[in-house]
């Protein structure tokens, strides 16, 4: 049983409200957050004068800054939706471009730094060449409930587990690269002397049913039906 929890989750996301009736019934005393949107800012009045013993982190959009990492006893953990290769936002879009054989989440402490903190678990699926941005995705999150509730249960049972999965995976590495939303954004434009192999492989990596790949002429931007 944990003695305080501060919970950040998303708006309309299944897994994370599920993850919060379970770290409710897990904590003494819950508090919760919910996030909506890229770029919100984090309105900490309501937590100013609180310590938390853990901080756990689940497909929020919020970026924590050292003076709410400092307010935890033992530590902040985020579930990234990624392998420690791709670091930062889009990590979906990256591993498919690259045609990447495998992909998955990553758990692990939060620190100054986006996607940097000592590694507590790894877990992967096989990516298919017919997966696409949201067959991934559901892959990835259903993947990443079950790695929440496994570390949640092991430090329930005992803090000291924390310790135990940092060493085990102390030799996993995050990579050196991240991808800002910046980038994101860049990477979703289309050149105009792109390849017929090019545009098959950004197409798959970018188009969905809310985002879509675009070229730009005469300073217009048209985006793929």
């Amino acid at each position: 049983m944990f003695d305080s929890i501060l919970y950040f989750g998303r708006k309309n996301c299944s897994h994370s409200k599920k993850l919060k009736l379970a770290l409710k019934k897990k904590s003494r005393k819950f508090y919760y957050i919910e996030s909506n949107h890229y770029g919100e800012k984090l309105d900490t009045k309501k937590i100013k004068n609180l310590n938390f013993d853990f901080i756990f982190c689940f497909r929020s959009f919020y970026i924590f800054k050292e003076d709410l990492i400092n307010k935890c006893k033992v530590a902040p953990i985020n579930f990234h939706p990624g392998p420690p290769e791709y670091r930062g936002i889009g990590s979906i879009n990256y591993a498919l471009y690259d045609n990447s054989k495998f992909y998955g989440c990553t758990a692990h402490i939060i620190n100054k730094k986006a996607d940097n903190g000592p590694i507590l678990n790894i877990k992967k699926f096989s990516l298919k060449q017919s997966d696409t941005i949201e067959t991934s995705l559901k892959k990835t999150y259903d993947l990443m409930i079950k790695q929440a509730f496994y570390i949640i249960n092991q430090l329930s049972k005992n803090s000291n587990n924390l310790n135990k999965l940092i060493e085990k995976n102390k030799y996993i590495k995050w990579s050196k690269k991240i991808r800002k939303l910046k980038d994101l954004n860049n990477f979703y434009k289309i050149n105009k002397n792109i390849s017929k192999k090019e545009l098959k492989k950004k197409i798959r990596a970018t188009n969905t049913r809310n985002f879509k790949p675009y070229v730009t002429l005469h300073n217009k931007k048209f985006l793929l039906n």
